[in-house]
C-alpha cells in the first residue's frame, strides 16, 4: 500500500488539474475532486441496445485484462493479481439491464470507478474469487489491503510497429503529427478514478495492452502531466464536453511488456431478444514477456520500491 506522501502528491496534482482544465474550458462541475459525487438531479439516459461494435470492444477489453493477469501470475514479481472490475456480461437490451445500469452509476458516484485488477503481496491467502458477485461496498475491507490497482485498456494497434512506421515517415521527410499512440483518459474518468483511490488508499496505474506490447503509467503521473499544463492534448466531441478525452503519448509512461506469442482471433455471435444477429471478432490466447523493473516504476512512481524483494 502506498504511503501518505503518494496521496498528498495526488491531492496537490488534482488541484492543479482543476486549474488547467478549467482554463481550457472544462466545466467546473466536471472537476469536483474529492468525496462522493453529487446525486443525479435527473434520470440518466439508459442505453437500450448493444451493437457489434460495443460487443467487440468489450471482448477486446476482456482479452487485455486476461493476458495481463496471466503475465503477472507467472512473473517473478510474486504479485497476486485478482480480478476486481465488474464482470457482469449483461448488455443493453438484456432483461434486468436498467436496474443493473442504475446500480452501477450509484456505486460509481459513491465509491468511484472500480479498477480492473488489484495486486496483493506475495503469499496472500486470497484465492482470487473474493470479489465475485460482491458489490463495491462489500469489497471495501479486502480491497483496502491491496498494494496497487490497475485499470486495463486495450488497443487494436501494434504500438511498436506504429512508432517504427512513423519514424520511417519522418525520416522520409513527411510531416508526422502523432509519432506514437496515446494513453486516452476521459475527463469524466479523472474524478471517479481519484474518488476510488482517495477512498481505498490504493495507488492505481493505467495499463494499455497493444498487440505487440504493454505500456503503463501511474495515475499520479497522469495527474501531474495534466497539472503541468503541457505534454497532452484534449479531444472534445462537439456534442458533449463531458466526453472530452485527454491524450497522453505512451512514451510518457513505460514499456513494461513485449509480446512473445501473438493472439489468434475467433468470430463470436450474439442474438438479441428481437432476433438481430451481431457478429464480432474476439482475440484469444497470446503471451507477453515482463520487464519487472519497468513495471515497478509504473506501479510505484517516486517510491523506489522493488518488486520481488
Amino acid at each position: 500500500m502506498a504511503g501518505s506522501d503518494y496521496f498528498e502528491k495526488l491531492k496537490q496534482a488534482a488541484g492543479r488539474v482543476t486549474q488547467v482544465l478549467a482554463g481550457k474550458g472544462v466545466a467546473a462541475g466536471r472537476l469536483c475532486f474529492g468525496g462522493e459525487g453529487v446525486p443525479l438531479s435527473q434520470k440518466p439516459r439508459i442505453p437500450v441496445d448493444a451493437n457489434s461494435n460495443f460487443l467487440g470492444n468489450r471482448a477486446m477489453g476482456d482479452w487485455a485484462e486476461s493476458v495481463l493477469k496471466d503475465l503477472l501470475l507467472g512473473s517473478p514479481s510474486g504479485f497476486h493479481p485478482i480480478h476486481y472490475g465488474d464482470s457482469n456480461q449483461i448488455a443493453a437490451g438484456d432483461a434486468g439491464f436498467k436496474d443493473y445500469y442504475l446500480g452501477e452509476l450509484e456505486a460509481t458516484r459513491v465509491f468511484g470507478k472500480r479498477p480492473d485488477l488489484l495486486l496483493y503481496p506475495p503469499g496472500t491467502a486470497l484465492s482470487g474469487n473474493e470479489f465475485k458477485g460482491m458489490s463495491v461496498a462489500e469489497t471495501e475491507a479486502i480491497a483496502h489491503e491491496a498494494i496497487a490497482a490497475i485499470e486495463v485498456r486495450s488497443s487494436k494497434f501494434k504500438a511498436l510497429q506504429y512508432m517504427r512506421a512513423r519514424e520511417a515517415e519522418r525520416e522520409a521527410g513527411a510531416k508526422v503529427d502523432r509519432s506514437c499512440p496515446s494513453f486516452t483518459v476521459k475527463v469524466e474518468d479523472l474524478i471517479i478514478v481519484y474518488r476510488w483511490m482517495e477512498r481505498f488508499q490504493v495507488p492505481e496505474c493505467y495499463a494499455q495492452v497493444f498487440f505487440d506490447s504493454i505500456f503503463g503509467i501511474n495515475f499520479l503521473q497522469v495527474f501531474e502531466i495534466i497539472g503541468s499544463g503541457s505534454g497532452f492534448t484534449i479531444e472534445k466531441p462537439r456534442q458533449s464536453q463531458e466526453k472530452a478525452t485527454i491524450m497522453i503519448p505512451i512514451t510518457c509512461g513505460r514499456h513494461f511488456a513485449s509480446c512473445s506469442e501473438t493472439p489468434d482471433f475467433r468470430t463470436e455471435i450474439r442474438e438479441t431478444r428481437l432476433g438481430r444477429v451481431d457478429a464480432f471478432v474476439s482475440p484469444v490466447s497470446g503471451k507477453f514477456v515482463l520487464d519487472p523493473g519497468a513495471l515497478n516504476e509504473v506501479l510505484f512512481p517516486h517510491a523506489g520500491t522493488e518488486i520481488g524483494r
